[in-house]
């Protein structure tokens, strides 16, 4: 079992698993598709400063460790946006080509009803803030500047082939040498650069989701390490 997170047994909504969110290509993608395989799934925003950058560094180790197991086609990582305002196919397709996503790997972005009620069933909690005081940031793509961020709880969720949700984790990752693509790394805050420090019993880390997806499918994926 993993060290970390929580095993659960819950049921996805038969309205959200048939909802049909758009991918990186402009492709829908529901999870009633991904039925048969087993889903790690995560929030996530492309112009996030803090902590989305460390999951999806974490997730791109994962990835790359499920590979060389030979279980590409049974596992699937998957992020959806919590800001759909601005996660356009452009944003969600060029963060997908920074950390050099495999097929297995989607990035997706609905409507704001689609991603609330995505959510929702997922009893995640998410809002937009302004930006802090000071000079503003600025989009790592367009260059505009940035006027609100958005807050989310941190949460990687692991999905059974059947739909269950089977094991989840809210806390921040421990990134230990996993690898941002250096736009993003240049993009982070003060606060995102402190969370590639952390390193605490409570943060979760590649070979935790390793361990839950054995958890879910009995198939041993050994860490590779973040290299």
């Amino acid at each position: 079992m993993p060290k970390n997170g929580t095993t659960v047994d819950l049921t996805v909504p038969t309205n959200v698993e048939d909802m049909a969110l758009s991918d990186e290509n402009g492709n829908a993608v529901t999870l009633a598709s991904l039925r048969g395989k087993t889903v790690v799934l995560s929030p996530s925003l492309t112009l996030c400063q803090e902590i989305c950058p460390l999951i999806s560094a974490n997730f791109g180790v994962a990835d790359r460790d499920t590979r060389s197991a030979g279980l590409t086609s049974s596992i699937e990582f998957v992020e959806v946006t919590v800001d759909p305002q601005r996660d356009d196919q452009a944003h969600l397709k060029a963060y997908q080509g920074l950390y050099g996503a495999q097929p297995n790997w989607e990035f997706l972005g609905g409507s704001s009803a689609q991603i609330a009620s995505f959510w929702n069933a997922f009893h995640l909690s998410y809002g937009r803030v302004a930006e802090d005081p000071g000079p503003r940031p600025h989009d790592w793509l367009t260059g505009a500047p940035l006027t609100y961020d958005v807050d989310h709880e941190n949460v990687v969720y692991v999905i059974r082939p059947n739909g269950h949700i089977a094991w989840l984790v809210d806390a921040t990752p421990w990134v230990n040498g996993a690898q941002i693509p250096l736009k993003l790394e240049k993009f982070l805050s003060d606060t995102g650069h402190h969370n590639q420090t952390i390193v605490a019993s409570t943060s979760w880390d590649v070979p935790d989701v390793l361990q839950a997806i054995r958890y879910v499918t009995g198939k041993t994926i050994s860490p590779n390490g973040a290299g």
